[in-house]
């Protein structure tokens, strides 16, 4: 059975610092300043600073879990986020992605696919102007803890 806390307790000022951290690991981009209960809270202490960063699903799954969902939601700022993230880090191929699109069309739509397909290519141009791949270390939980 999961722990109900897989993190050890943090201050809420260290763990908003861990969770940009790991939101700049996980996303690629400078994590959100803590400016709005949303980013604050929301963004930088729970999504991940307890959500992303929590042990029983590796980086692979939580993004492909990730990427169904925004998919499914039309929510095209996280689904462009989400796609370059997932490329940018390596953790997904190009190849893997395509394959993905297709899986997603026939279950959420082809309306939907022809977004993402979309965005794929986009993000991934993107990707190699930028000079390709980006391997980063994730933050250590035990940086924060002490």
């Amino acid at each position: 059975m999961t722990k109900p806390y897989a993190h050890p307790p943090m201050k809420l000022d260290r763990r908003t610092e861990y969770g940009r951290n790991w939101f700049q690991y996980t996303m690629h981009k400078e994590g959100p300043q803590p400016t709005s209960p949303y980013t604050y809270n929301g963004i930088a202490n729970f999504v991940f600073g307890e959500v992303w960063s929590r042990p029983g699903l590796d980086m692979r799954s939580r993004r492909w879990i990730t990427l169904a969902c925004v998919g499914c939601s039309d929510t095209v700022i996280p689904i462009r986020a989400h796609i370059y993230a997932a490329l940018k880090s390596g953790d997904i191929t190009l190849d893997e992605m395509r394959e993905f699109v297709l899986q997603f069309a026939v279950y959420s739509g082809w309306p939907k696919a022809s977004m993402m397909q979309q965005t794929v290519n986009e993000q991934w141009e993107r990707i190699q102007s930028e000079g390709g791949l980006e391997a980063l270390e994730p933050p250590k939980i035990e940086d924060y803890t002490g």
